[in-house]
């Protein structure tokens, strides 16, 4: 009579263990900290007065010699390589903007970065090619970077 509880409860067991193994071996990305040249060097409405000859991509700029060759516009400071990557890219809208904001995930899997930008938009006409940026420290693995843009009203 005893072994009919025993079964039951060993397998209780053997199934609480599983899904705990489960849930060590799972992983959570990991939010990347960022900066901006406004918040670093006092720049202004760097979407309409930063440019770089890029057509709806962006590229990773990591040195100052790469910044000053290819950035022009009406704050060009010297950046901090040693501590910072610039991600720079371009995006033209079929609407107005209203405000650009970023996130940045590194994947704890993939080891993959995805930097998100989201365009706010309004319904005016204006088409405007706008210029997003973020400073983030060195990026080990520039090939392993996503950007994926979201255009929302």
């Amino acid at each position: 009579m005893k072994m009919k509880y025993i079964v039951p409860f060993v397998l209780i067991i053997l199934i609480g263990c599983k899904q705990n193994d489960d849930d060590t071996d799972a992983c959570e990305d990991i939010l990347v900290p960022f900066t901006s040249l406004e918040a670093e060097y006092g720049c202004t409405n760097t979407p309409y007065e930063t440019e770089i000859n890029l057509d709806d991509t962006y590229t990773v700029i990591r040195s100052q010699e790469v910044f000053d060759a290819l950035v022009s516009g009406t704050c060009l400071p010297t950046i901090d390589f040693g501590a910072y990557d610039l991600i720079i890219g371009k995006r033209g809208l079929r609407t107005g903007n209203i405000s650009i904001s970023y996130e940045l995930i590194e994947n704890c899997e993939t080891n993959v970065l995805t930097l998100t930008v989201t365009f706010l938009q309004n319904e005016t006409l204006e088409s405007p090619n706008l210029t997003y940026h973020v400073l983030t420290t060195k990026i080990a693995d520039v090939d392993g970077l996503e950007i994926e843009i979201i255009e929302t009203n």
